[in-house]
């Protein structure tokens, strides 16, 4: 029995980790350069002469939100980190453990009596605290230390809040609003919990200094926030369109579970109609039995919501496609996990007799394991998409290594402002931060030699489908070049090499670039054969071969080269 014992422990402890693991996963694809338009934010603060020694200079305000802490943690990553991506992620990951280790603290007392029970609950936990619709926050570490670290915060001040309401200490009330105050300057969604704590203390009828303590907070910590609001230029205006409201939050709620507009739209409303009985019944006197059980989870909705109702009045005029994006899904899952822990709750209370409550309670877990497998398929597709762009990231290095400012590869690999990125690399590679941190030969194609050295053996005479389109000169010695590359037998490509009539290589390029003009003429197989390159050019340089490796051993040369001396060659 021991052995048994052991064992159903160990396979519960692993099936509980998977989720953790999956992100973790994904976190290594990530790429090690930040992306998005988070850039701006370091601008403020760090320059080619270093960090900033004024403190208003960390005040950074980004569209609606204060960011004091992330910039302080950027700061931090890139002396600990040189900037790595990865860093940040890490960072974002580990907000996420201690969050989930308050949320485990938060289950219900007598939910743990049953370990089936105790354990499900824990892998709810995983599988919506490390979400992985939530993609955007895991492998953009720049959003995911704002977002995830705001819902760690706000998990904290909800836990103390709990312990308040047990043991009337006013010091749990400081910590609670402290913990607030730094969820509020972590991104603005934290603001939403303000007005959850002041009615939780209301309802919980705590004692009257309690409650004007959290009512001064609040207002101190929100009115100096909107005296100091301004919707951005390229923002629509606040909508307070009911209409826009009531089709925004369900949506929101319910896209983690799926990218249709409208079955996001049911599922949310559903929840949302749940949510509402369960929190009506619980102001009724008969709630006793649940009363201090269910706050936190409640307190955790209404939060939610709040985020819900702040994203409809700010977002909803850039239509309600912008309610399923991959950065919301951190917030939605915290609502379904909240929901889960009450329904289970209130199921062990009112089950009739063992027959009904099992046969509810397979219904329930029916239906999460539906919803958790649809979040997966969503979660999954956005994640691959992050890391395909992830993946071209060297081709980015090699262009500001090699000193070029190509905004558009920028836009498509880092963020849509290129300009911010490519403002700092002066300053980045004065300090040699990411992407200046290792020369680009070592993170751009591992399997290749050195730019600029001979290739030891002549490449095999085969030829893939592919062409080198075209060559566009940068400046007198670094040109760009493009073309497209596939293989029949679907193996994966490694990068392009790019050598002159002797065998030397001038460049590199990468592949997965959209192209919809071959996917066209050879097959939706090719929708992504593109690639993109540079070369660093020379006096003697007259013939360009574009070679790729499919088996990290052989060069194999495209249908056509690239004479230097016929402009007219591509």
């Amino acid at each position: 029995m021991p052995y048994k014992h052991k064992l159903t422990r160990a396979v519960a402890l692993i099936v509980i980790f998977l989720p953790v693991a999956y992100i973790f996963y994904w976190i290594t694809q990530s790429g090690e350069i930040s992306t998005y338009d988070y850039w701006n934010i370091i601008s403020h603060f760090y320059s080619i002469n270093g960090f900033s020694p004024h403190p208003t200079d960390w005040l950074v305000r980004a569209n609606e939100h204060v960011v004091f802490i992330p910039a302080i943690i950027y700061a931090i990553n890139m002396m600990a980190t040189k900037g790595s991506n990865i860093g940040l992620s890490c960072i974002t990951f580990l907000f996420a453990c201690i969050q989930a280790i308050f949320l485990v603290a938060l289950l219900p007392k007598k939910l743990l009596r049953s370990r089936f029970l105790f354990v499900s609950l824990i892998f709810c936990i995983s599988v919506f605290c490390f979400t992985p619709a939530a993609a955007h926050n895991w492998m953009r570490g720049f959003s995911g230390v704002a977002w995830i670290g705001a819902n760690l915060f706000v998990t904290a001040a909800i836990f103390c809040l709990s312990k308040l309401v047990r043991s009337q200490k006013i010091l749990w009330a400081i910590i609670s609003l402290f913990f607030a105050a730094l969820g509020a300057l972590t991104y603005s969604t934290a603001l939403a919990v303000l007005p959850v704590l002041c009615t939780a203390v209301v309802l919980m009828r705590l004692p009257l200094r309690v409650v004007v303590l959290y009512f001064v907070a609040a207002i101190a910590i929100g009115g100096t926030y909107v005296l100091s609001y301004k919707t951005p230029y390229y923002h629509p205006p606040l909508s307070l369109s009911i209409r826009d409201l009531f089709a925004y939050i369900p949506t929101y709620l319910g896209a983690i579970f799926t990218l249709n507009i409208h079955t996001a739209f049911i599922i949310g409303v559903v929840g949302c109609a749940i949510a509402i009985c369960c929190t009506g019944y619980w102001l009724t006197p008969q709630a006793k039995w649940v009363r201090t059980s269910w706050l936190p989870w409640l307190a955790l909705q209404g939060y939610v919501l709040g985020t819900a109702l702040m994203a409809a009045m700010s977002r909803s005029g850039f239509g309600l496609e912008s309610a399923t994006v991959s950065r919301y899904a951190s917030l939605p899952s915290l609502f379904w996990l909240s929901w889960t822990v009450i329904v289970l709750t209130g199921l062990q209370k009112f089950r009739l007799n063992d027959n009904s409550y099992w046969q509810l309670l397979i219904t329930l877990f029916a239906g999460l394991t539906i919803l958790i497998l649809s979040m997966y398929r969503v979660g999954t597709e956005a994640a691959q998409m992050i890391a395909r762009t992830a993946s071209l990231q060297p081709l980015v290095t090699l262009s500001v290594q090699l000193g070029v400012a190509d905004t558009d590869i920028v836009q498509h690999v880092i963020t849509p402002s290129p300009e911010q990125f490519l403002n700092l690399t002066t300053a980045l590679k004065q300090h040699g931060f990411v992407p200046f941190h290792q020369p680009f030969h070592n993170s751009f194609c591992t399997v290749n030699p050195y730019l600029g050295s001979q290739v030891p053996k002549s490449p095999v005479l085969r030829t893939l489908p592919g062409f080198f389109d075209r060559l566009t000169q940068l400046t007198p010695d670094i040109a760009k070049v493009e073309g497209w590359v596939g293989d029949r037998n679907h193996r994966r490509l490694n990068c392009i090499a790019i050598l002159n009539q002797d065998n030397i290589i001038r460049g590199f390029a990468l592949t997965g670039f959209p192209r919809p003009d071959v996917a066209q003429s050879l097959g939706t197989s090719y929708a992504f054969s593109g690639w993109k390159g540079y070369v660093h050019l020379s006096p003697e340089d007259e013939t360009l071969f574009a070679y790729t490796s499919a088996n990290q051993k052989d060069w194999i040369r495209l249908q056509n080269v690239y004479k230097l001396n016929e402009p007219h060659s591509n």
